[in-house]
């Protein structure tokens, strides 16, 4: 694999994973904020969820982009991550045209 090929591997596999982590962060703010008259545990849910996919989809592709290991790897883990991000935020759009 060409030199520049990796690094622009690294820097998507980087940026995909900053943004992945404020989508960690806001969610974890989302389930932080539910009023207390409201919290009935559920809400925590969404806490976890998100933390799951924090540690098995954006920190894998960070620790290999700052490692600077098998980048292509490392560039699928923040396109997966980004995609199912982008799922969440977004619901309505047409991913069922891609199949």
């Amino acid at each position: 694999m060409s030199p520049s090929l990796r690094r622009i591997l690294r820097i998507a596999s980087l940026a995909a994973a900053g943004l992945g982590t404020l989508f960690w962060l806001g969610g974890l703010v989302a389930a932080y904020a539910v009023p207390s008259a409201r919290a009935d545990g559920f809400h925590m849910l969404g806490a976890i969820l998100v933390t799951l996919y924090w540690v098995l989809l954006v920190l894998p592709g960070l620790v290999l982009a700052l490692l600077d290991r098998w980048p292509l790897v490392s560039a699928l883990f923040g396109a997966v991550a980004m995609a199912v991000a982008t799922d969440v935020v977004i619901p309505w759009l047409p991913w069922g045209l891609l199949s």
